[in-house]
């Protein structure tokens, strides 16, 4: 077989059952209500975003070192990182599991999100259950036109285009530093489409330490690419540069965050972006297409694999459990030391080629 990276998707991705799939009206529903839970905040789209972000990505590093201008502002619902079960009586049993990693092996990490006891809605009669807007996955949407779409991961990318930074181990005042470690020039890219393909070749990294330095099989990375990157999450991915590039995103429009979405998912210009959304991605990331291809291809695998390597080396340092592996290990990465077994340059060369097919 060959490996493929989706980027469509016409079911949802594994383990998201289809009787809990939302429609995208039902979805832009909840986030409806979750705006209107911050009156006179609805239009103050940067700071709406943050809010709505948070829901789904809070915690491991996002207030820290992904949008670190964002962290100040508070999110709705108390979140948690813990390793307890969950459970149904609290509603728990509906959020999913995380990954984390400890001698190569998976161990269970749950990031759970419930009402506060002070929630201006419910007050105290709602506390520790889960919200139904984080229950079953239902960032995965099902679009108009029978695609599926994480729309957290659109929020992911319009925040980090709202607070752009690079993203590095070093504090910002030693940024004339940063070219001595690890980073990514783009948050907006490690938070969408560079994050997801890392943890792809993170994935390869830890099946090849647990396989004892065995190779992998076609089929065992292509099952970590639908894990980690399937297509609804990618299609997110993209969306959120084309909504970035296409919209008004700093307040001034007098729109919600929603009507954005609505406008660019069902509105009369609906064709327009299902049809440009590639193209617009391609040349925020500095693609240049000519008609037939891309035409700086090779400079630009030149220019994004030291970029997809370092984001790969965060992902394990997060993801890592042990204090010293979690420093040893990335290190051998950044190091060239897995360049075979991450094969970052075919990850990289897969989505261009997946992305091309769709322009």
């Amino acid at each position: 077989m060959q490996l493929f990276q989706p980027i469509l998707a016409r079911s949802p991705e594994g383990g998201h059952p289809q009787k809990d799939v939302l429609p995208l009206s039902q979805f832009l529903a909840l986030l409806r209500e979750e705006e209107d839970y911050w009156p006179g905040e609805q239009t103050q789209l940067p700071k709406m975003i943050t809010r709505l972000r948070k829901i789904f990505y809070d915690k491991w590093g996002w207030n820290k070192e992904l949008i670190c201008r964002a962290a100040p502002i508070e999110c709705r619902y108390q979140v948690t990182i813990t390793g307890t079960p969950p459970n149904d009586e609290t509603g728990q049993s509906r959020i999913r599991r995380t990954r984390h990693y400890k001698k190569n092996n998976e161990v269970e990490k749950y990031r759970l999100v419930t009402y506060r006891a002070d929630d201006r809605v419910y007050g105290n009669t709602r506390v520790g259950q889960v919200p139904f807007i984080y229950q079953h996955d239902h960032q995965e949407v099902l679009l108009p036109d029978g695609t599926y779409c994480d729309i957290a991961h659109v929020l992911a990318g319009l925040d980090a285009w709202n607070n752009p930074q690079l993203v590095s181990p070093l504090p910002q005042w030693l940024s004339f530093l940063h070219a001595l470690v690890p980073h990514c020039d783009s948050n907006m890219d490690l938070v969408t489409w560079l994050g997801d393909i890392a943890t792809s070749a993170e994935d390869f990294v830890f099946a090849y330490l647990r396989n004892n330095k065995h190779p992998l099989s076609e089929h065992t990375e292509q099952h970590y690419v639908y894990v980690n990157a399937p297509g609804s999450d990618m299609l997110g991915d993209i969306d959120s540069y084309a909504i970035a590039k296409s919209y008004d995103l700093s307040g001034a429009s007098g729109k919600r965050l929603t009507d954005i979405l609505e406008d660019y998912y069902t509105g009369p210009g609906r064709p327009y972006y299902a049809q440009r959304r590639y193209t617009l991605f391609s040349e925020a990331v500095g693609l240049q297409w000519d008609g037939r291809k891309f035409a700086n291809e090779e400079a630009w695998i030149k220019k994004y694999y030291p970029q997809l390597r370092d984001a790969t080396t965060f992902m394990i340092f997060s993801l890592t459990e042990e204090d010293v592996k979690s420093i040893a290990l990335p290190f051998e990465v950044w190091c060239g030391a897995y360049k075979d077994v991450a094969k970052c340059e075919l990850l990289l060369r897969l989505f261009l080629k997946a992305l091309q097919a769709l322009i």
